[in-house]
């Protein structure tokens, strides 16, 4: 499941969907922090927390972000939830 700016999209094909069309060319990162904790007694999962900045194409002045997934480990591991949001000031 991913919450992008607050709209919930279930399973990978609406999410693919929605990842592929954003409608930018260019994005880079600044991370600010990173946490990170254990979650899923008796599994391999962890919760993670990350804030930055972001700029967008050609932006000048960055945005800021914050993005918190859980990581699951099963043959690999992979995103089990997301959630992404800029924070308007």
């Amino acid at each position: 499941m991913l919450t992008w700016e607050r709209t919930q999209h279930h399973g990978t094909t609406s999410i693919l969907e929605k990842l592929v069309g954003l409608p930018f060319q260019k994005i880079a990162h600044k991370v600010t922090t990173i946490d990170t904790q254990p979650s899923l007694p008796g599994a391999n999962a962890i919760v993670i927390a990350v804030t930055g900045q972001v700029l967008i194409d050609e932006e000048t002045r960055p945005q800021q972000f914050m993005q918190v997934f859980q990581l699951v480990e099963d043959n690999g591991f992979f995103i089990f939830n997301d959630i992404f949001n800029l924070n308007y000031a």
